[in-house]
This record gives C-alpha cells, structure tokens and sequence, in this order.
C-alpha cells in the first residue's frame, strides 16, 4: 500500500476515534489518553469481540488501574458468555470506582443472567434508588426479590413500577398481584389479576392471570382470617414420663396413650404487614393403665406479626393452665418475642426470647420464674432446596423458689427435614445439659443432667387428614442414679388443618 493510499485511511480512522471519543462524555477523560481503550470500545460497539478482547488487555497493560478497562472487558466477556472471567473484571471496575457510570447496572444485569440473584437484587436496588426514573432497576429488583421469595420487598418495587412505567405495568401488575397472594392479601391479588385480564394486549398474561383467578375462587380458604388444628394419635411409651414443664417424674412402666388436640386462631387485623389476632388450643392424655399420668392443658394466646421487607417480628401473651389427673397441676403465663430473617431463599436465621412465670398448685418450691434466650438458622441445600438442614441453640435461667430447684440449662438441637410433594421427613436430635445451682436435699448432692434424644416422622401430604408416624428415643443421664432413665416411644397420628 502506497503513501497515497495510507494517508486517507490513516486520518479517516483518527477522525472516527476522535468522534466516537467525544459522544461518550462520561468515559472521554479516561479514554483520551489510551487509544487501545478506544480501539477496544469501538470494536465492542460493532460486534468485534475478540477485536475489543485484544485492544481491551492492550488498554489494560497501559492502564492498569483505569476502572473503564475493567468494566468493558466485562462487558466484553459476558458477551462471548466467559462469565467467570466477566465477573471478575465487573468486580475490579467496582472495587477502583463504584460511582462509574453504568457500571452497577451492567454489573447487576450480568449477575441476573448468570442466576445470581441474591447480587443482583443488592445492585439494582442500588441503581433504583440512586436512580428513582430507572424503572428497569426497579422493576429487575422486583423480579431478583421475587426469585429469592422476598416476596415483601419484591411487592413495593413492582408497585412502584406499575405506577411510572407504561410499558412494563401488566408484567409488574401480574407479579405484584403474585406477591400480594404469597404475603396473605388475596382480595388485592384478586382484584390486580382481574384488572389485569381486562386491560392487557398479552394472550399469555390474559391466560395466566385467569389460571391464578381461578386458583382463587376455588380456594376461599385464603380469604378466612381464621384457621383451625385437630390431631389425634395413639403412642407407645415404653417409660412414661410427666409431659409437662415439669418433666422429672418418670414412671419406669411402659403404657399406652391416647393423645388429642384441637387448636384454632383468628385473624381480626390482617394485612399483608401487620397482623393481630387470638388462639386457643387444648390438649389432652389418657393413659390406659397410668391414669394419674393423664394430662390436661388450656392455652390462650393472643399474638401480634408485623412483616417488613425480609423480616417478621412477633409478640405472644399466653396464659396456660395444667391439670394433672383432673386435678388442678399448675399454670403459666408466658411472653414471647420472635424474630426471623430470610436472608434469602434458601437461608433463614431466628431468634427467639421468653419470660414465663410458672405457678405450681401442689408445690411451691416449684414456682419459678423462667427466662430463655434461642437463636437458629434452617438452610436449604443448594442442589437440592427440598432439602433443609436445621440447627438452633437455647440457653434457659429457671429461678425457682426452692432452692435445689434452680437450674440453668443449655439446649443444642440439629436435624435434617426432606419436603416431597407426597410427603415430609424430619429427622433430628436434641442435646441438654441441665445444671443445678444448690444441693439436693434428699442426696446431698447437687444434680447435674444431660439428656441425648433423636426423633423421626414422616407425613403424607395427599390426604386431606395427614397421616403422621414418629419414632422418638431419649437417654437422661444424671449424677443423682435416681434421675437416669431411657424411654422409647413409638406413635401414629392424624392431623387435620382448616
């Protein structure tokens, strides 16, 4: 190629660049100074990839901490779908400049795509609020929060942009319509998904959203503010044991016992964040032989939710009263604070606070009042989010009035549980160690237990009424001789839930 030639070729490429250069404002003063960016930028903008991909790492050699480079061989890479190495320059854009324009919704979008949702809803929530006219931030927000069942948080960013966007309002109605079932609000889910019908231009939105309409009609128990439990069930309990806050008196005889329970609660304020109602449930044991085992509980309770974001407070008062063989056995009054926080879909973490004041009718070195402190998580296995391993751990403070009845206990509880759509598995065990703070007047001695037990149930889910079969084994052992003991208990049961 001659001089003739070159020349207009050579200024005719120098002019573009300058051009192109000065229609991206926000990126010129980094650019300016390394024309490999602007080669690899420009290539990018015309499809040339693996062009951009060799001017890019060029730019990067002379720029080695220009966050631009950084961002466009992410760019580059998601493009030619390397996601691992498009994640790592998204990130190193990030960490040298988080303000760059672009960059944090590119970024989010990128982490969308590759199924990181719990990221990318962390960004464009970002985005969204740094940007409030960025309605595909915020409607992406309301998809990632949707995904990761935040159903809460996915609900006010859809809202949001059903309102500010023309072109995205049936999508964000029809999700938020979802939302509002999955947090206990049919009526709007209903009325959203009827409006929905009438006004989009979507075949495939019109029929979803009469499929969800008739999942509604046909199901009014979504709209009933209350709800109600019955369960019965025959155990086998080869040493019977009071089941009562008082848990000391052992038998050393096996029996057999029937068990029933009947409980019921209602909703009088309900929303899909706030929610105030009252229960009761009622228990009760009929031993076949050991009739003085036989046990009756009464419980009231009155109960406060408030639900924001990812994040359920609760508050219950409940009053219980126990008889023992129809005889008056004890009452409690118990207040209870809750706290859980679904850090995602598959990760939640609780906690859990409790004062109680226990009476005992028969002996008052049993009166006490009782503090404890739980905290635990349940974490869904990634491969597999049918199944969730569990794991908490309580420390309880039990001021009784007679002395050798005062006792600290820490509790660890772990298992596993596997939710099939036929049916649940539970599997899980329990480790306690109870310490006495006094001696024991009858040993002189003061007692110290731990106590091992391991459980199994299974449910069948397809049945109307459940049936439930249950395996429980415990080991207590105690340096009082007296206080060790070891019972296995074996049960079948049926629940019904309306």
């Amino acid at each position: 190629m001659d001089r003739t030639t070159r020349f207009p070729l050579t200024f005719f490429v120098t002019f573009i660049l300058m051009l192109y250069t000065l229609t991206i404002p926000a990126l010129s003063e980094r650019t300016r100074s390394n024309p490999y960016l602007d080669l690899g930028i420009f290539a990018f903008e015309e499809g040339d990839f693996k062009t951009a991909l060799s001017h890019l790492k060029r730019a990067m050699l002379k720029q080695p901490d220009n966050p631009v480079v950084f961002y466009y061989l992410g760019k580059t890479f998601q493009k030619m779908k390397r996601y691992q190495e498009a994640r790592q320059y998204y990130d190193q854009a990030y960490r040298i400049d988080p303000d760059l324009n672009g960059l944090l919704y590119d970024r989010a979008y990128f982490n969308y795509l590759t199924h990181q949702y719990e990221s990318a809803l962390k960004d464009f929530s970002q985005v969204a609020k740094a940007t409030p006219g960025n309605m595909m931030a915020s409607y992406y927000a309301g998809i990632c929060a949707f995904k990761t069942d935040q159903h809460h948080i996915a609900l006010q960013y859809f809202l949001t942009t059903a309102k500010t966007s023309a072109n995205a309002r049936d999508n964000s109605q029809y999700y938020a319509a979802v939302c509002y079932l999955q947090t206990g609000n049919p009526s709007q889910a209903r009325s959203l998904f009827g409006q929905i019908v009438k006004q989009t231009q979507s075949k495939t939105l019109k029929k979803d959203a009469q499929k969800w309409l008739e999942y509604i009609n046909l199901n009014p128990s979504l709209f009933r503010p209350y709800h109600l439990y019955f369960s019965f069930s025959m155990t086998y309990d080869d040493n019977v044991t009071l089941t009562s806050p008082q848990d000391d008196t052992v038998s050393d005889e096996d029996d057999l016992i029937m068990k029933a329970f009947v409980g019921g609660s209602y909703n009088f304020i309900q929303s899909p964040t706030f929610t105030m109602g009252l229960g009761y449930r009622h228990f009760q044991s009929n031993h076949v032989d050991l009739g003085e085992y036989n046990l009756t509980s009464s419980t009231g309770e009155f109960y406060v939710t408030y639900h924001r974001q990812n994040t359920t407070q609760s508050l219950y008062l409940t009053p219980e009263h126990y008889w023992l063989d129809n005889k008056n056995y004890m009452s409690c009054q118990r207040l209870m604070y809750d706290v859980q926080w679904q850090r995602s879909k598959l990760f939640k973490l609780m906690a859990n606070f409790e004062f109680a004041i226990n009476d005992h009718f028969d002996n008052g070195d049993y009166d006490a009042q009782s503090t404890s402190f739980d905290i635990g998580f349940e974490q869904a296995m990634p491969d597999n989010k049918d199944i969730t391993f569990f794991s908490h751990f309580r420390v309880i403070n039990n001021a009784a009035k007679g002395l050798d009845k005062k006792y600290q206990k820490g509790l660890v509880r772990f298992g596993l549980t596997y939710q099939h759509k036929e049916l649940d598995w539970v599997f899980g065990g329990d480790y306690s160690v109870k310490q006495y703070m006094h001696i024991n007047p009858s040993f002189e001695k003061r007692r110290n237990d731990k106590l091992l037990s391991f459980h199994t149930s299974i449910s069948v889910k397809n049945f109307s009424i459940q049936p439930v079969f249950k395996i429980e084994h415990m080991n207590n052992s105690s340096d009082i001789d007296d206080f060790d003991y070891r019972k296995t208990a074996i049960s079948f049961s049926l629940r019904y839930l309306y």
